[in-house]
């Protein structure tokens, strides 16, 4: 039994990843800034957490269906040493994303802050081994593809910025002694997903209108599904020769975004055809609607859904035995499963 720190684990992949932990029998404390309202199977939605005061409003902690839940903020350096306390390995998830929209400075203090904060108290903590969810957004538009981990770094945004630093402050951990490994998804698909481009891709699927896609749409889009990013994260925590290293992970059988909606659209008797349309009045458009917090992309991301972005996941084959159970198609498709039903 390991006793797992988990941090944003009130988010998508945190609560999976608890799920997961706790099945098979590992004694899970859960971090994030504040603990989940719809909580997946295997916990009890609205369960009363039972306050222990540690430090007021700031700081709750309470216990529901076998995990211990912290209400607490990943920038709060004194909170998360006392959430290492005790604890063999830290899962460290918590991060914030562009689609939040927060400042720079936030999203520095969250993702870069935030990353010192888990491997400081890691190392004081004397855990055993740290897995730090980076991403693939840290190459930008791959020069490469399938891109490998060596990619040349050109970040678009400042998240992909953040978690370069990050990792270089895991790397400077690992030389100081404390095992840590880092993996890098791009976007996360499955029950729960809550990411704008995807959730309006399969809504138009599902209400059988056209499906918007910018440029030609023969470019290749790769996902993940959470479950295999789960059995990343666990395989990295356990294996002898995963210290120390990055790791690309990314769904297998990577179709161009058109045959993509193809096939998603044919899975779920759904008759929607793809709608092309140009790059250049797209951006014009996403420019004019980001104020008003209606753009449907990031400016960063715009580049992204036009280019091959593709990684390649062999490395993780090769050291962790780790490979996709599932394929890009598949993981959209019980996406929409999982929303709508059928």
């Amino acid at each position: 039994m390991d006793r797992a720190l988990v941090t944003g684990a009130a988010g998508f992949l945190g609560q999976h990843l608890v799920h997961r932990l706790l099945e098979r029998g590992d004694k899970v404390r859960a971090l994030d800034i504040s603990v989940p309202e719809d909580l997946p199977e295997g916990f009890a939605a609205g369960a009363e957490m039972t306050a222990r005061g540690v430090r007021g409003k700031k700081w709750i902690a309470g216990d529901i269906q076998g995990a211990e839940w912290i209400a607490a903020d990943i920038r709060d350096a004194e909170a998360v040493a006392s959430a290492c306390k005790g604890m063999d390995t830290v899962y460290h998830l918590a991060s914030l994303i562009p689609q939040r929209k927060a400042n720079i400075e936030t999203m520095r203090a969250v993702n870069i802050g935030g990353t010192r904060n888990v491997l400081d108290a890691a190392r004081n903590a004397g855990l055993r081994r740290v897995i730090y969810l980076s991403s693939v957004e840290i190459f930008g538009v791959p020069k490469v593809v399938p891109c490998p981990e060596d990619g040349e770094l050109a970040p678009l945004g400042e998240y992909g910025r953040n978690k370069i630093e990050a990792e270089n402050l895991c790397r400077e951990a690992c030389a100081a002694g404390l095992p840590v490994v880092m993996l890098r998804p791009p976007t996360i698909t499955g029950s729960g997903l809550d990411e704008p481009f995807i959730l309006s891709l399969l809504s138009a699927i599902q209400k059988g209108k056209p499906v918007t896609l910018l440029g030609k749409g023969t470019n290749r889009f790769q996902f993940i599904h959470v479950d295999d990013v789960v059995d990343a994260c666990l395989l990295a925590a356990e294996h002898p020769d995963a210290a120390g290293e990055a790791f690309n992970i990314g769904g297998k059988d990577v179709p161009s975004i058109a045959e993509l909606v193809h096939l998603v659209a044919s899975a779920v008797g759904s008759p929607s055809k793809v709608k092309l349309i140009p790059t250049t009045p797209a951006k014009i458009a996403i420019a004019l609607l980001r104020p008003f917090g209606a753009a449907p992309l990031e400016p960063e991301h715009v580049a992204i859904a036009i280019c091959d972005y593709v990684f390649d996941w062999s490395k993780a084959k090769r050291i962790l035995g780790w490979e996709p159970r599932w394929s890009v198609a598949d993981a959209l498709i019980d996406t929409y499963r999982a929303i709508y039903g059928g």
